[in-house]
This record gives C-alpha cells, sequence and structure tokens, in this order.
C-alpha cells in the first residue's frame, strides 16, 4: 500500500519550473531539481497524513550521484533515522556527463529491520552531486509504500476454525465452545500426590500417640548406679603399679603415676576422684620467697664435681662424624696454597680456590643510543609532507579539523582526483561516501582523530593506528613518531581562508 504524503514542510531549494510540489503528485512528466546549477545538495522535508511503518520505496533519479532518505516520529522530531543512503552514479561519471535517469526499488529485505516497526510522522530526502556544476539535479519522483493487515473475520479458536451457524452468530458460538471446554476440564481428578501427602501425615500422628500411650518399663543401667552410689573401684577396678629392675624407669613412672597421690599425702588430705575413676587434680601449695632462698642455697653448695656431671649430663655429645668436618672446614680455611694457585685441586684441602670477582666496564653516560632518540620537526612542520582532503564532516568541526591540519604544515585540497595523486590523506567521517569510493586505495584514509590526537601530543603518529579501514591498521607500522618543539605561532597562510562550503561530500 502507498503512503500518501500530505504537504511539504520545509525545502532548501527548489525550481520554479520544476517546484518540490510535484513529488506529492507522483506524475511521471514532472519532477523537483534544484534552483541553480552551482548548488552541491539540496533537502525536503515531507509531512505524511498518517503515522505510518516504511516497508518499501520506489525512487526515481534525476542527476544525482547520492540520495539519503531519513525520517523522524512526532515524539522526537529532530532526530532522523537513516531508512536508506543510495549511490547512483560515481564521481567522475557525473564529472564526465554519463547522467542516466534510473529508478531504484527498495523491498523490505534491503531496508533496516530495527526500523520497519516505526511508525513514522515526517520522511527527509536529501540529494548530493558536486562532480558537475553546470548541471540541475534532484528526483523525478518517490513512493513510499506500507504492509496491510486485512481482518477477515474468521472465528478460530487456536488451530480449530469454528462452523458458523445460520443466525451468523459467531460470538455467541465461541462462547457456547468455551464454555464446554471448560467444564471438561474441571471434571478432571485431583492431584494424587496431595491426597498421599495428607495420609501419611494422619498415619503418623496415630501411630506416635499409640506409643506415647503405652506403659513400657525403664531400661536398667546398672554401671551407672554403681558410679552414682561412689563405687567407682568395682566398675574401673584397681590399678597396680608396674614395678621394673631400672631406678630409672621406676622413679619416672612412679613420678607420672603418683604425683597428685603424693602431693594430698603431704597435705594429709584424702585423692579425689571422678565418677569415671580419674584424679582430679588440686591446686599447687604457694611457695614463699623464704623456701625458694634456700633452695637456692643448697645447689650452690653442692660440690663443683656435682654440677660439672649435671651440666655434661644435659649437653649433647657430638659424633665422630661431625668433629671429623670440623676439621676440614678449619684446613681449608686456614690452607694458604689454594689462594695462589687458579683453577687447579689443592693438595692439602682438596678443594678448588674460591673465583675472583671481575671488574664491570665502566659505562659512559654521555654516550646514547641512536636508536632510543626519536626525531624532531618544528611543530609548524610536523605535516609539510601531506596534502589532505575532508568527507563527511559539516562546520563547525569540519573547520576546525583543516584549520589544526594547517597549523602544523598541511595543505589543503577541496576537490581531489585519483589522476595526479596530489591527495596523501583523506580524513573520513564515516565509509561509502564519494570521496571515500574514489579515493580508495589511492591514498591513506584515516579518521578526524588523528589530527586531534597530534595536535594535541605535539607528535606526528602513524597514520595506521588511525586508519578507517580495519585491512590497513592490520599491517605493521610503517613510520616513526616525530616530536614537535615549541616554534613561534605561523604567519597568515593563503589556505587558512575559509573557501570550502559546509558539505557532507
Amino acid at each position: 500500500m502507498i503512503i500518501k504524503l500530505a504537504s511539504i514542510i520545509s525545502c532548501s531549494s527548489e525550481h520554479p519550473s520544476y517546484p518540490a510540489s510535484n513529488l506529492l503528485q507522483h506524475n511521471s512528466n514532472s519532477s523537483w531539481r534544484c534552483a541553480k546549477p552551482a548548488e552541491m545538495l539540496a533537502t525536503v522535508i515531507f509531512q505524511l497524513k498518517e503515522p505510518s511503518c516504511i516497508t518499501g520505496l520506489d525512487i526515481g533519479n534525476y542527476r544525482t550521484c547520492v540520495v539519503i532518505v531519513t525520517a523522524s516520529t512526532s515524539a522526537e522530531p529532530d532526530n532522523w533515522i537513516p531508512i536508506v543512503n543510495h549511490q547512483f552514479m560515481t564521481h567522475d561519471e557525473a564529472a564526465n556527463g554519463k547522467f542516466r535517469d534510473q529508478v531504484q526499488i527498495f523491498t523490505k529485505k534491503e531496508l533496516n529491520p530495527s526500523t520497519l516497526k516505526i511508525k513514522f510522522d515526517r520522511v527527509k530526502v536529501t540529494c548530493m552531486q558536486s562532480a558537475n556544476l553546470k548541471e540541475l539535479f534532484g528526483l523525478s519522483f518517490i513512493v513510499l509504500k506500507t504492509e496491510v493487515t486485512v481482518d477477515l473475520g474468521l472465528d478460530v479458536f487456536g488451530r480449530f476454525k469454528l462452523k458458523q451457524s445460520e443466525e451468523d452468530d459467531s460470538k455467541s458460538s465461541v462462547n457456547d465452545f468455551k464454555e464446554k471446554y471448560l467444564k471438561l476440564t474441571t471434571t478432571k481428578k485431583p492431584d494424587y500426590k496431595g491426597e498421599l501427602l495428607s495420609k501419611i501425615k494422619e498415619t503418623s500422628m496415630n501411630n506416635f500417640s499409640k506409643r506415647q500411650e503405652e506403659n513400657k518399663e525403664a531400661m536398667k543401667r546398672p554401671l551407672l548406679e554403681k558410679l552414682e552410689a561412689g563405687k567407682a573401684e568395682e566398675v574401673f577396678g584397681v590399678k597396680k603399679e608396674e614395678v621394673t629392675n631400672s631406678p630409672s624407669v621406676s622413679s619416672s613412672k612412679g613420678k607420672d603415676i603418683d604425683i597428685f597421690d603424693k602431693i594430698n599425702e603431704s597435705n594429709n588430705k584424702p585423692v579425689v576422684r571422678t565418677p569415671f575413676g580419674d584424679i582430679v587434680p588440686t591446686p599447687s601449695p604457694k611457695i614463699n620467697k623464704n623456701q625458694r632462698h634456700s633452695t637456692n642455697s643448697r645447689n650452690r653448695s653442692s660440690s663443683p664435681e656435682e654440677n660439672s656431671q649435671k651440666h655434661t649430663s644435659r649437653k649433647r655429645s657430638l659424633s665422630h662424624e661431625s668433629s671429623s668436618k670440623e676439621n676440614i672446614n678449619k684446613k681449608k680455611r686456614s690452607c694458604s696454597q689454594c689462594q695462589n694457585e687458579e683453577d687447579k685441586v689443592c693438595k692439602t684441602c682438596g678443594r678448588l680456590p674460591e673465583p675472583k670477582p671481575t671488574p664491570e666496564p665502566k659505562r659512559s653516560p654521555k654516550k646514547k643510543s641512536a636508536e632510543s632518540q626519536k626525531p624532531k620537526k618544528m611543530f609548524s612542520k610536523l605535516f609539510e609532507d601531506i596534502t589532505f582532503s575532508l568527507s563527511g564532516y559539516v562546520n563547525p568541526q569540519r573547520d576546525e579539523i583543516r584549520r589544526k591540519a594547517l597549523k602544523m604544515g598541511a595543505r589543503y585540497i577541496a576537490d581531489p582526483n585519483t589522476t595526479n595523486r596530489k591527495c596523501t590523506h583523506l580524513i573520513c567521517a564515516f565509509k561509502n561516501t564519494p570521496k571515500h569510493k574514489q579515493l580508495k586505495g589511492h591514498t591513506k584514509i584515516v579518521s578526524h582523530t588523528f589530527i586531534e590526537d597530534c595536535f594535541n601530543e605535539k607528535k606526528r603518529l602513524p597514520w595506521r593506528r588511525y586508519a578507517l579501514e580495519s585491512e590497513d591498521g592490520a599491517e605493521p607500522e610503517s613510520e616513526e613518531e616525530i616530536l614537535g618543539s615549541s616554534s613561534p605561532p605561523p604567519t597568515a597562510n593563503i589556505f587558512e581562508e575559509d573557501t570550502d562550503s559546509d558539505s557532507n561530500y
């Protein structure tokens, strides 16, 4: 279905004999053309009769290189969403006058799927042709299409189609069928799992109550009764002391077994035991300062022979091997022959002499490697061998990029060609612009960040870091960084004059 165009909101340029209102009538003999032959860009904004989804386009071209169609909604009228961006002819074909009146049909497959479901109120058409400034350009016609959903009025319930009665009471038949279906579903049995859970709870509660009502005798625990009565010896038995022949072993075991019994016997108190037969330790008695002084005096009064015996018993006797190792180490340290000879085994100590440290060569701090030094240039001559052109930028950003490049010594070319190869760099905003298609494979195509980073850091950076094509960025860098030294501001330059028009070409 064709979308009707209600009116024209605005038009940037139109010829009096070929106004933009001809596109509303969709006549084959009429067309819309720009007012003057020297223009390079013309736009028209249409108002649609109803907000609708654009699912197809038919464009009749009249000597235009690139046609861009965008649309906006009533909620965001200034947010133009791109729908079609098509190139009817190349820059060289237009320059040589090889014009062809073409008609391009865009179906649902060629359009962006994200914009098919949006209902637009306005449509903006932009025509560009800057190669041949002697010709008028525009459109012969433009047709917008949309899809229409048809309601056949069929009574459908899922995959089933209902029969229509003679009285054509379709709504009543649908309701009757729904009621019958709901009655069938309500007669189903409930879930069997819930019934089982309820029965299990009932039986478990009944069994628990029956066990509580039964009279059972308490379990007999004779050992626990004896422990509570204080008869622990009958439960655990009496411990017997083991006697050995060696006096040292007997004395050590006697200390471990009867240490608490001796303390209690000295205090004339009975031994306290746990119900399981273990001895409960009593708090150790506090020793006065006089007792400590008497014990220290006894140790001092003992003979020196006894003290020496105690001291030697605590020390560990060294083995024969350790003493022999110490003697060898002493010989190695005191050997004088191995210190004079080099790379020979000493006969006395049997080892090689230690290597003498070699003095490191002195490094001259003044010498620097030539590789570490980077080349330098004046800031105003960093881009002296660069000629560039701009594509896809609009003022004031276009003018700012051009001024920064000119301050670094570059030269601007408005209309580059592939024959003379004077343009070395193309500063491009996005792909598939007319200059991008014309100069691809002939010049270095980079983004505007290349100019801005070089200007801010005062360096000439390798262009492959900012390449617009992924193939150029993947290759190794063929340029080195060039530092820019401070320089006085340059004098007035003829290339800084605003001679370039504000265009997206």
